[in-house]
């Protein structure tokens, strides 16, 4: 089954590749495709002292915006 929303445990690049509008939001916090994107956005998050929840949330309002 594949996952309709991006969740914290896909890749920063799997939510690019299947969200493109995400890469705003992921961009102006500097979560970029550096090593490939090949980290869950959770570590990618954390490892930016960010809050993981935080930047889902954002990402979620963009992606589901654009689906309306």
């Amino acid at each position: 089954m594949v996952n309709r929303l991006p969740t914290l445990d896909m890749t920063v690049r799997t939510i690019l590749d299947r969200w493109p509008p995400a890469r705003a939001v992921l961009a102006a916090r500097g979560l970029d495709l550096c090593c490939g994107g090949a980290h869950p956005l959770r570590m990618a998050a954390q490892a930016h002292g960010l809050k993981p929840e935080a930047i889902l949330a954002e990402v979620l309002a963009v992606v589901q915006k654009g689906a309306a």
